[in-house]
């Protein structure tokens, strides 16, 4: 018996020691961390479930709460996993604490293993952006509904064009067409804080806008709040043709999402086409998934537990063919404006040279030269270690020559009225008026923006010189007898050039005095130097009013070398005493005699003009270019019965040449005549009250002739705006060939 023990007891321990191994996981750790059931659908009763825990279901108004409760002494873990008919449940989906898992089913499709899930759809777009068709995936994040066009009352939600320049009291979104998108882009969002002249603006096309009395409170709402957040991060589509809207309904969809962004977030549930993205230079393959190509979601089941996907987007490069077929459509053989030079395309690198970098820089940018040039573009493409050259050669018209002769122009209203035929009859433009102040400061925010909107686009592809017009009510007297805001003044007008494009500048003083005369040379003589230093192809001109009386006030016999050309305002040049505005000839018999109208003042007349510029001052012809007048100088009289006499023609304002030709020619009261000896029409009423002085397409014609005859500079006329027929600017067209 002794021999026997000491086996048993080692025995015994390592049956013990088995025991308390095999029980370690079930006897210690008790929690349980997945739970599983089977439910049928139909009775809701629970058809299988799990060990360790038991489960009740109870109905309630809008679903169904299963309670599930751990056995005695098991736990739920933290991270507790529900799956019911195999579908794993959403964390979200129930709530837990040690012992008791509630878990709600608001709709049987959560529980049913074919029903449909939400699956969050994450677009890669590894590298391109959309096009329009993902808006058709997309919730407007508003939609407001335009009735009218160009509602200037503030009453209505309204859509502007570019035209409108005040708004000032509107708070106004910008938008233009984009093309990648299929939707037009919001550029600039403006709170009411200026009109649409005095505003910094990218280009655009259209405006939304509201103001304070619009009766959409809505739209009033939507709009202040996209114009308050400076929001440019904003899509529109409308529901219809928007370029000939003029009233009505029309929808407008706001969208904020970034749909250029490279990830975008869909959720989708039955099966459907995916959008195609885009990327210039590259064919889309299809979406890839896990490394499967597809190109439509199919649809997955609850039981699949597929909750969330990323499709990423693949993209073949484009073979060296299709680069250069894309450059060949790219550069043009001849260039009027920006270029676009890529620096890559598609999985090719690519490197500009231009031999003319002042006309067409590396970055495209496009500056008209003044004489016309062919630049010589080089592409160095590279893809991988092969690198090829392909180089273009692109013709660039100059500025138009100022050779006689020279058809100018002031132009200082209606800026949004000019049109082709203005800039293809015109070689220089003047544009009226800047400023210059007391302080030698230039300042015309409004002016500016009329000539940088309506003026330099067309210009710069016509070949037009734009000149900048400092106006006659400029604090001349004050700068020109100061030789430091001389020097400032000539400094600003660089500036102003360079900043703005102008190619060269026209000073309007209307009329130096006394010892002012001196004064005038030695003002454009630095301005002169200034000018030229910067560029010498600017051009420095002044403006003078023919006669006897205003050329004294020049020095024009110092101060002319310091002038490219003279525009003589022959048009003005009297305004009383039945008298001749703008005559081309002296002629100092009333052509009406009954009515004492129609002849010239000593001096004023172009013929005699000319003389006293040449004659007196040395000034040369090819120097002067000659003025008319788009518009009429009015006197009137009237009759004294009781003396049985006539009052002195007086100045009674300025027609228009539109409201002549509109009214004044149509009218049974008033007749016009032609005073063959001066060159120029008139127009008298009948009772003889009203003497109109005026150009006419003959009298333009006429002095035309006279302007190529006699080889002066060329003509120009005051002003664009003040002859919206289009008549008078033909008739110089025709009159100087242009």
């Amino acid at each position: 018996m002794h021999a026997f023990r000491p086996l048993f007891i080692i025995f015994t321990l390592v049956l013990s020691t088995g025991v308390l191994a095999g029980c370690q996981t079930s006897f210690f750790d008790r929690s349980i961390d997945k739970v599983e059931m089977t439910i049928d659908l139909a009775t809701m009763h629970i058809l299988d479930k799990g060990r360790g825990y038991d489960a009740v279901i109870n109905e309630q108004e809008n679903g169904h709460v299963i309670i599930i409760q751990a056995a005695n002494r098991r736990t739920f873990t933290d991270d507790v996993s529900v799956s019911i008919n195999g579908i794993l449940m959403d964390q979200a989906s129930f709530q837990h604490d040690a012992r008791i898992i509630t878990l709600v089913v608001n709709h049987l499709d959560d529980i049913t293993p074919d029903a449909l899930r939400d699956v969050q759809v994450t677009f890669d777009l590894n590298g391109g952006h959309w096009s329009g068709a993902i808006f058709d995936h997309l919730l407007p994040d508003q939609v407001l509904t335009l009735t009218t066009f160009g509602d200037t009352t503030g009453q209505t939600f309204t859509l502007f064009d570019s035209s409108y320049t005040a708004l000032r009291w509107f708070y106004k979104l910008f938008i233009i067409y984009s093309e990648p998108h299929e939707a037009y882009e919001v550029v600039h969002a403006d709170h009411s804080t200026a009109a649409v002249a005095h505003l910094d603006l990218p280009a655009y096309e259209y405006i939304l806008a509201v103001h304070l009395q619009c009766q959409d409170h809505t739209a009033k709402l939507t709009v202040m709040n996209y114009t308050e957040q400076a929001e440019t991060g904003l899509f529109v589509r409308f529901d219809g043709p928007v370029d000939d809207y003029t009233s009505g309904e029309l929808g407008v969809s706001f969208y904020t999402l970034d749909v250029v962004s490279q990830t975008l977030d869909i959720m989708f549930k039955t099966a459907d086409d995916l959008p195609l993205p885009v990327r210039p230079g590259y064919t889309f393959m299809g979406w890839s998934l896990n490394g499967v190509t597809v190109t439509s979601f199919p649809g997955y089941r609850m039981n699949q537990n597929i909750r969330a996907i990323t499709y990423t987007a693949m993209w073949e490069g484009a073979s060296w063919a299709a680069l250069e077929a894309f450059l060949d459509a790219l550069i043009p053989a001849k260039a009027n404006d920006d270029i676009t030079l890529p620096s890559s395309y598609s999985h090719f690198d690519i490197l500009w040279s231009s031999t003319e970098e002042h006309v067409i820089s590396l970055q495209g940018l496009f500056t008209k030269p003044y004489e016309a040039v062919t630049v010589q573009l080089t592409a160095e493409i590279s893809l991988d270690d092969e690198t090829r050259i392909r180089t273009y050669e692109i013709d660039v018209d100059g500025y138009k020559p100022l050779s006689a002769p020279i058809a100018s122009s002031y132009i200082y209203r209606n800026y949004h009225l000019v049109n082709d035929d203005f800039f293809q009859t015109l070689d220089v433009i003047n544009t009226a008026f800047i400023t210059a102040n007391a302080d030698a400061s230039l300042t015309g925010s409004f002016y500016l923006s009329n000539v940088s909107q309506h003026i330099m686009p067309k210009a710069k592809l016509h070949g037009n010189w734009v000149i900048m017009s400092i106006a006659p009510e400029s604090s001349w007297s004050v700068i020109a007898a100061n030789m430091t805001l001389i020097e400032t003044l000539a400094a600003n007008i660089v500036a102003m050039i360079n900043q703005h494009g102008f190619d060269g500048v026209d000073i309007d003083w209307e009329t130096p005095t006394g010892p002012e005369a001196t004064r005038f040379t030695t003002l454009m003589r630095v301005i002169h130097q200034r000018v030229k230093a910067n560029n010498p192809h600017h051009l420095v001109t002044t403006a003078i009013t023919g006669g006897m009386w205003q050329p004294p006030m020049y020095d024009l016999i110092n101060s002319a070398q310091y002038l490219d050309y003279i525009n003589m305002m022959t048009y003005g040049m009297t305004s009383s005493h039945g008298y001749y505005q703008n005559a081309l000839y002296r002629s100092q018999t009333s052509h009406h005699p009954t009515f004492l109208a129609g002849r010239t003042l000593t001096s004023c007349s172009i013929e005699e003009s000319l003389d006293i510029f040449y004659q007196q001052y040395g000034v040369a012809y090819s120097k002067i270019i000659v003025g008319v007048a788009f518009y009429g100088i009015r006197q009137t009289r009237s009759y004294n019965p009781a003396t049985q006499s006539w009052t002195a023609w007086t100045n009674a304002g300025s027609v228009y040449y539109h409201d002549i030709a509109n009214h004044f020619l149509t009218h049974p009261d008033y007749q016009r005549f032609y005073d063959q000896n001066a060159g120029v029409p008139y127009i008298i009423k009948t009772d003889g009250t009203v003497f109109i002085s005026y150009d006419d397409p003959r009298s333009v014609i006429e002095k035309s002739e006279y302007v190529i005859e006699h080889g002066l500079a060329g003509m120009m006329f005051w002003e664009y705006g003040t002859d919206t027929t289009g008549i008078l600017l033909n008739a110089l067209r025709s009159g100087l060939n242009k």
